[in-house]
């Protein structure tokens, strides 16, 4: 869901991680949903942040959700 997003609007991963200063490895884990938010960490946390603000995502996974 959130690749496609990106494929649609012809969304750089490369160039969307550097404007919101994520790391970018994580980054394209998670747009192509090999890292899905199941293991807290905080490159992942960022990166699902960044995607919640920009409205490309609804929610914050849960186990993301109860972090502290």
């Amino acid at each position: 869901m959130i690749k496609e997003y990106f494929l649609e609007n012809c969304i750089s991963i490369r160039q969307w991680a550097k404007k919101h200063n994520l790391h970018e490895r994580t980054t394209y884990f998670v747009i192509n949903g090999k890292l899905t938010g199941t293991i807290k960490s905080n490159h992942t946390k960022a990166v699902f942040e960044a995607l919640l603000k920009e409205g490309i995502i609804d929610e914050m996974p849960k186990a993301l959700r109860d972090a502290s």
